[in-house]
């Protein structure tokens, strides 16, 4: 059973009624204890190293790529192996500053990094929430609404205007990390995305699996 608590503001308000099951004993107030205490752990892991695959599907395309992603105190590499006919795209995140590096050794810079990934590859990434929720965390800011499941793990989440939904975790010395993650995009997000030209069609949706999970860096760039 999952516990649903809607944000209005920065405050968790629960409304309604909420089913808890007997055989865990558990109050609502035990569960956003167990809530409060994955985010404290969640929040505290600002070094990590991911690799998995993400799928990205629109109402008439569908392309898969490779994902690398490395986040230091310097700031964040992203890899991208499988994009544009096979090379590999790299994005160096630092200081509210994008560099793009495609597969020619072309760079791009911007500001935006979700912007400049579209511009390049035609992909479109909410790469600038995607760390949290990549943590399985909300991202800064306002959201609409959040599910929390009996042992404090966020399975749920509608924010920025896309839903995002845990299928999978797993374990990664004390902390329970994502494993199969879904996003897609709510209505008004594709809206806005084909009034400016970024999107055709009515879907927008992405697929993320994680295969590992590292809290201690590696100096090396990682390989495909």
């Amino acid at each position: 059973m999952l516990l649903r608590i809607f944000v209005a503001t920065i405050s968790l308000v629960t409304v309604g009624c909420a089913t808890v099951p007997s055989d865990r004993g558990q109050s609502i107030s035990d569960l956003e204890t167990a809530w409060q205490q994955q985010e404290s752990a969640l929040n505290n892991l600002t070094r990590w190293k991911m690799a998995g695959r993400i799928a990205l599907r629109t109402a008439d395309s569908g392309a898969t790529a490779n994902l690398r992603w490395r986040r230091t105190e310097r700031g964040d590499q992203i890899y991208l192996f499988g994009l544009l006919g096979g090379g590999k795209v790299q994005l160096d995140i630092k200081d509210r500053k994008v560099e793009l590096r495609d597969a020619k050794g072309q760079v791009f810079t911007g500001t935006d990094v979700t912007a400049l990934l579209y511009q390049v590859t035609g992909w479109h990434v909410p790469f600038d929430s995607l760390e949290d929720w990549l943590r399985g965390l909300p991202a800064s800011g306002d959201y609409d609404s959040i599910e929390i499941d009996q042992d404090g793990r966020l399975v749920h989440l509608r924010q920025g205007g896309w839903e995002i939904s845990y299928d999978e975790f797993m374990l990664v010395g004390n902390l329970t990390l994502p494993k199969r993650i879904q996003l897609t995009a709510q209505p008004k997000t594709i809206e806005a995305l084909v009034s400016t030209g970024h999107l055709s069609g009515d879907r927008l949706a992405l697929k993320i699996f994680v295969e590992n999970w590292q809290s201690s860096l590696s100096k090396q760039a990682p390989s495909q």
